[in-house]
């Protein structure tokens, strides 16, 4: 059991790996939507089971996507998970969304055990199909839309997957752009994996896990209703403790009108809009 002022700065330093991964990827980013749109999210921490901890300053969109794939992946290799593997995929029928967005995840290991999982998803400019950009409203099936990339090694142990490289330069239009934006995630990935390295010199490997579950257990029982928000970006009680007026830190309502959504798990500016 960790003091809450331990648990407080080891919340902050994995929100801020994620900021920084989130950095990173716009700095090395070679297409204009990463760059301008900025479609992309990190997430610097899932624990073992894929389980998400803290995200950074990007799409929250994605929040609840990475650890549904994280587990695809997981429950595809099992324990064949080794130092050096990073792992990828694309498909919506195993765990991810749209073909554009691809995964990255690079796991943590201590112990010789992955303790947690760096994580990033980002829309491509285009991974095939049969037109540019493979966003098309009016395709009929999955295979008309691009490549579809099951759980799979990118890297292992410490060697890129040269096969698995080559199928993804050949199936898209622009192989420089989309190459040079997963070069980005894995340096994203790189960040998040030697700041851990730090926190784990400081705390060890049992106090790295026990400040992973103490951060879920806060969001938990700050809204029990969103149990898979984050760590660092959630939005707090309201100070009157009504579930209905809710808004980020810092956002313009200032508490003062009620969420129109209370289920959202983001406000980026104000109160939640409501649903149409």
């Amino acid at each position: 059991m960790h003091d809450p002022i331990t648990e407080e700065l080891f919340r902050n330093a994995i929100v801020a790996i994620g900021d920084e991964m989130a950095l990173t990827i716009y700095r090395a980013a070679y297409s204009g939507v990463l760059k301008n749109i900025m479609d992309y999210s990190t997430q610097p921490v899932c624990d073992a089971k894929g389980r998400l901890v803290a995200q950074g300053l990007s799409l929250p969109g994605h929040l609840c996507s990475i650890p549904v794939a994280l587990q695809s992946c997981l429950r595809h290799f099992g324990d064949d998970i080794a130092e050096g593997d990073i792992l990828t995929m694309n498909d919506p029928y195993d765990g991810g969304m749209h073909l554009p967005d691809i995964f990255v995840f690079r796991p943590i290991f201590a112990n010789g055990k992955p303790i947690a999982w760096a994580a990033t998803i980002c829309h491509h400019t285009d991974v095939g199909g049969r037109v540019p950009g493979s966003n098309a409203s009016d395709s009929t099936e999955i295979y008309a839309e691009g490549l579809r990339i099951p759980p799979l090694k990118l890297h292992e142990r410490g060697v890129p997957n040269a096969t698995l490289i080559r199928i993804i330069e050949r199936n898209v239009r622009l192989p420089g752009r989309v190459m040079g934006d997963l070069r980005a995630q894995l340096a994203a990935c790189d960040i998040a994996a030697r700041g851990m390295a730090d926190l784990l010199a400081r705390h060890g490997a049992q106090g790295v896990v026990a400040l992973m579950n103490a951060a879920m257990d806060q969001q938990r029982a700050a809204d029990p209703a969103l149990p898979g928000r984050t760590a660092g970006r959630a939005r707090p009680a309201s100070p009157t403790g009504s579930t209905t007026t809710r808004s980020m830190p810092g956002c313009r309502s200032n508490w003062s009108a009620p969420c129109a959504n209370p289920a959202s798990a983001w406000c980026s500016t104000g109160p939640v809009p409501a649903r149409r």
